[in-house]
Parts: structure tokens; sequence; C-alpha cells
């Protein structure tokens, strides 16, 4: 069945598109704001590396957990899917993750010992990858009713870095001005007020009639989940998007490279993560100006390349400058790359399963992501030895891998949004 449009959307279907737009933006900006990458990042980091006097081996292996709350994000959709809460599928399960994540975060502020800082983090995960999966369904059942796929993925991560230039900022000089214990609760509470917005945001700008169990519409939403897994599509698409995005990363050991070896100030580095989602919201720009111009396939091609670019140059850090311009660069082909990538992944979700599917295909790209960073950190520790360009080299070898990759999905002149074929 064909979900593009047929003609021109109409005032009601505008209105609708707006309104899921404000949407988007307010789970976005939590997100950008309250997941563990955000504000309570570098302040969470320097806790770890000044109070427990932590390797960045270490400090990546105790965060690790935190992805399985990522990982299995299709979970989260199949309960949302089959088991209304008070009478809804979305707004009160949006409402009861992000509650969640608030009551996490305030327990917070008074824990020190790291097995209570894991529990309470792993709770804020939780809270995050409930209520991202949950926008995403939203995002990808109207991405492929309007033909916006690309718009929307576009204008979550816009919003996400829009929150993380605040962030950078913010958690930069918490860590300079503060005590690392003060600096890591404060961070804490700020965070605790983000997903408010989208407790009130779900009741408002979501319309969503009361539902109940349909024993009908579960047997087909479970023939549909055995089309997914049956999908050639799909196991090509996901196994594009975990070698992709696999690759050993070196997000921790740079900081420990910034910190130790360059001798900058957390406020520094700090700044540099405002200036590097500065270059994510151009890059944002950018992928609108491209993706009307270029096919999927092309952007996929281009953003590989500009990744083993953006990798590679980190070897031509040396000082402040060379942060500051590496740090714009490879936000903007960061950005290109994720929402390419993303936009393969909603294009390619099976009609009936969009929401599943694309947690699905999520929970690949996560896991990918963090098996790189843990292999990154232990190959920066112990085969490198504190060396970090050694690892920006591999790491950028890595990336090359995935143009063998591309001709597998046969893209055709598939353009971004456009209905995808399945088999």
């Amino acid at each position: 069945m064909d979900n593009s449009p047929k003609q021109p959307l109409t005032q009601t279907d505008k209105g609708h598109v707006r309104r899921l737009m404000i949407f988007l933006a307010l789970v976005y900006l939590a997100e950008g704001l309250g997941q563990v990458s955000g504000l309570i990042n570098q302040p969470l980091n320097y806790y770890l590396k000044t109070v427990f006097g932590w390797s960045p081996d270490r400090i990546t292996e105790y965060l690790t957990v935190l992805t399985f709350p990522w990982v299995i994000k299709p979970v989260y959709g199949l309960i949302s899917d089959f088991i209304p809460l008070f009478g809804y599928r979305r707004k009160t399960y949006l409402f009861l993750s992000n509650l969640i994540a608030v009551l996490a975060y305030l327990w917070m502020t008074r824990v020190t010992a790291s097995d209570q800082i894991i529990v309470a983090l792993c709770l804020t995960a939780f809270g995050m990858a409930a209520s991202s999966t949950l926008c995403g369904a939203v995002m990808v059942e109207n991405g492929k009713k309007y033909a916006l796929s690309g718009t929307f993925v576009n204008q979550q991560w816009l919003w996400f870095y829009i929150a993380s230039v605040g962030t950078s900022f913010a958690g930069g000089w918490l860590a300079e001005h503060m005590s690392p214990t003060g600096a890591f609760h404060t961070a804490a509470l700020i965070v605790a007020f983000a997903p408010i917005g989208v407790m009130f945001g779900c009741w408002f700008l979501i319309a969503e009639e009361k539902a109940q169990i349909n024993m009908k519409a579960l047997g087909l939403s479970t023939k549909a989940l055995f089309k997914t897994f049956k999908s050639r599509v799909i196991w090509v698409v996901g196994g594009f998007l975990f070698l992709y995005n696999f690759s050993p990363g070196f997000g921790t050991p740079l900081y420990f490279h910034m910190t130790d070896d360059l001798h900058f100030s957390q406020e520094f580095i700090g700044i540099l993560g405002a200036i590097g989602s500065i270059g994510s919201i151009i890059g944002a720009f950018v992928y609108m100006w491209l993706q009307k111009r270029m096919t999927l396939k092309a952007l996929l091609n281009l953003s590989i390349f500009l990744g083993i670019i953006s990798q590679g140059s980190y070897i031509l850090l040396a000082g402040q400058t060379s942060a500051i311009v590496l740090g714009i660069i490879n936000g903007i082909i960061g950005m290109i790359a994720l929402v390419a990538s993303l936009t393969l992944a909603a294009d390619y979700c099976p009609d009936g399963s969009e929401g599943f599917a694309y947690a699905l295909l999520m929970s690949v790209n996560n896991l990918a992501t963090q098996l790189s960073a843990n292999i990154g950190a232990i190959m920066y520790v112990k085969v490198f030895h504190y060396h970090l360009n050694p690892l920006i080299i591999v790491s950028a070898g890595f990336t090359a891998v995935a143009f063998v990759l591309v001709p597998f999905l046969r893209l055709g002149n598939k353009m971004p949004g456009e209905k995808a074929k399945l088999d």
C-alpha cells in the first residue's frame, strides 16, 4: 500500500504536521538535556575521573550498562502497541516514562556512591529510551503518511543539538567552577526539569483516541511483526546500520587527551562541545538542502566519505584553535551522516509495524555505537597505551568499510522520504 500523499496537504494535515513538529522539538530538547550524553555528561566524567580516579576504559565499562535500556527499545513499542494504559497507547506511557526520568534525576542529587549513581542513571535511561521509542513510533507513522521522514528526523536532531549547545556550555562551566560532587549534583538537579515539557506536550499536541485491548488488532500486529523479521530489507538495513556505526570510538579517550595531554580547562572542553553542537545545527540545515538534490544512496556515500575525513582529521588536533575548527567541521559532517542513516531506517520500516521496526533498527544502531565506544577505550589504554592518533587511524579505516555495504541496500534512485520498495 502506498502511504505517500496523493495530493498537497490539506489545512487540517498542515495543522497536524505543525503540532507534531512542536512535539518532536519538545521531546528532543528533553533528550538533548536529559540523556547521559547531555548536561550530566561532562560533570559525570569529571566526577568519575577525579573522585574515583578511574581510567577511560573503566569509565566506559561502568557506563556500558546504560546501553541496555536503549537496546531493548522494541519492548517499549510492543507494550505500548498491545496494552493501553488508562485507555491510551502513547500519551500515558510518554507521561509515565518522563516522570520516571524526573524522579531518578532528583534522587541522583542525593547520591555519591558509584553503585547508587549507576542505578539512578539506569532509571533515567529507561525513561529517556521509552520516551524516544514512543516518539519514534509517532514520527515514523506520520513520516510515511506525509512522505516527510527525512524532515521529521532532521527536526528531531536539530532540536537535540540546539539543547546540546546549552548543555555543553553549562556542563563545562559547572565542572570548572564547582567541586566534582557539586558540579555533578547541580547538573542532575537542572536536568530533572527537562522532561516536564514532554509530560505536558504529549497531552496537548498528540491527537489520540482512547483504545482497549483488541484481540483482532493484536493478531494483525503479530502478523506484522513476523513480516518484519522475514523482510530481507530489514536485515540488510540493520546490518548496514550496525557496521556503519561500528568503528572504535574515541569519545572518552579524546576527553582524557584534551584534559591530560593538551591541558584544556573543563570550561573550554564544554565550549568545544557547544561548538560541535552548533556545527550539528548547521549540518541540519545543510541536510535540508541536500535531501532535495541528492538520492539517498548518494547521501549515504557522501556521509561515509565525510565521516572518514571527519575522524581522520583529529590527527591535526594540537591546540585550542585546531580544536575549535575540528569541532565545527565534525559537527556538520556528523549531523549529515546521522540524519542520512536514520532516514534510511525510517523509510524501510514495513507497513503495520513501523514503530516496532524503527525501534529495532535504533537498537541495532545503539548497540553498535556502545560496542564501538568500549572497544575504542580498551584499545586506547591497553593497545595504544594512551596514544590517541593510532586509534583515530583505526576508527577512520573501519568507517571506510561501509562503502562496501551500500550496494547491498539496492537503493537505486530513491530520494530521502520517498516510499521504499519492500520485499
